[in-house]
């Protein structure tokens, strides 16, 4: 599990410390001072999202990263964090389609809030399937709250999903995600990750598995853990695949 990646264009060192004090318990956070080195990294560093202050050395750099941002091939989301309340200013950041716009001195849990929307609307509008209030898949990993934090799970990290109760189980090697879905949607959403379904209550990543044992119907993972296939899956398994002998 990995924390969300921001990228932070502040100068003014104390709003700087203000932020990472807030934010880098929980977040992955690189910051930089100028327009220049903001459009360096953006082309060398993947950011799931960017806080922007507009005022920078005096010069509304803030904007003009949110403009380059948004030329990006992968647009990542943005929202400004600035003491500006210009109306003019407001009314030109605005054009560059930011999330939101606060003002200094911020609110701890409405930044925090306005991270967790960011993101949750950005994959929305990109079309991209939303597994619950407590994910949002991508590509290739998904956004999962954990105790009120957002983190990174990369797919092809899962070694299976299991159904407890009323809830889906992410299991990776080192840990669990908790979700709410059901074993078929997730299903449908995985499809073209390679995970199969080998019991009522369990889908496997074909890309992690090591060995499977007939006679005891019992898939074994790359990580030394294992998980049940049923009678019905199993027969269906061996008639999807090529088994040399």
């Amino acid at each position: 599990m990995r924390p969300l990646h921001i990228l932070l264009l502040e100068d003014d060192i104390h709003d700087l410390q203000q932020i990472m004090n807030v934010l880098s318990e929980n977040y992955t956070i690189t910051t930089v001072n100028s327009l220049h080195k903001g459009k360096n990294i953006l082309e060398s560093t993947h950011f799931d999202l960017a806080i922007l202050d507009i005022s920078i050395n005096g010069k509304p750099d803030g904007i003009e990263l949110a403009k380059h941002i948004q030329s990006l091939a992968s647009p990542i989301p943005f929202l400004f964090l600035t003491a500006t309340q210009s109306r003019a200013t407001f009314e030109e950041a605005k054009l560059t389609l930011p999330f939101t716009y606060l003002l200094k001195p911020f609110n701890i849990i409405e930044l925090q809030y306005a991270i967790e929307l960011a993101i949750e609307k950005h994959f929305q509008n990109e079309n991209k399937p939303v597994l619950s209030q407590e994910g949002i898949l991508t590509t290739d990993y998904v956004f999962v709250k954990k105790q009120g934090k957002i983190f990174k799970v990369v797919i092809d990290d899962i070694e299976y999903v299991e159904v407890e109760e009323n809830y889906c189980m992410l299991c990776s090697k080192a840990e669990k995600h908790m979700v709410r879905l059901s074993l078929t949607k997730i299903k449908d959403i995985l499809y073209q990750k390679k995970f199969i379904q080998i019991h009522r209550k369990i889908l496997v990543n074909l890309n992690r598995v090591k060995s499977l044992n007939l006679s005891e119907n019992t898939v074994y993972l790359n990580s030394g853990s294992h998980v049940t296939i049923s009678d019905r899956y199993k027969k269906k398994f061996l008639q999807n695949h090529s088994i040399l002998k």
